[in-house]
């Protein structure tokens, strides 16, 4: 019986040693960096919607962003509007939104809210131009977005 195991595991480990290939240099987690139609949007004070799209990927997601602008730099993570699960299609700054298009999962459509006329003494809390960062994974590859709003 021991006979047999330990054939069966010789057996094995020369299959698995057989199949390796020790030749390649090629490195580990190597991902083709992401080709985007654009890699940057711009706004003006009236807002508006852009979309961008990853050309050699079929779908990506949200990894996370950040208001550059503002006194929060904190890191923003990708939250359902409705329930707030974590939903890496969808994700909220404040004063843009992004989502990536159910339809066509290589796209993400970027909508910057019209600057708001500030009537009150709360007015030099907003800082412009605004500024914000969306970085996009499709794996172990990563990109970045950046949104402008003057």
């Amino acid at each position: 019986m021991k006979k047999i195991h330990l054939g069966l595991l010789s057996l094995s480990l020369l299959f698995t040693a057989c199949s390796l290939d020790l030749t390649s240099t090629e490195a580990d987690g190597k991902w083709e960096e992401m080709k985007l139609s654009k890699k940057e949007v711009h706004f003006e004070h009236t807002g508006g919607t852009d979309t961008i799209s990853v050309k050699n990927y079929s779908s990506w997601w949200i990894s996370s962003a950040r208001n550059e602008t503002s006194a929060d730099t904190n890191y923003i993570l990708p939250t359902s509007i409705d329930t707030g699960a974590i939903d890496n299609r969808l994700i909220s700054g404040g004063w843009w939104s992004a989502e990536v298009l159910k339809d066509s999962p290589n796209k993400i459509a970027i909508k910057v809210d019209a600057a708001v006329e500030c009537l009150s003494e709360d007015c030099g809390k907003e800082v412009f131009p605004r500024k914000a960062i969306i970085t996009m994974t499709a794996g172990d590859i990563f990109e970045s977005i950046t949104i402008y709003q003057k």
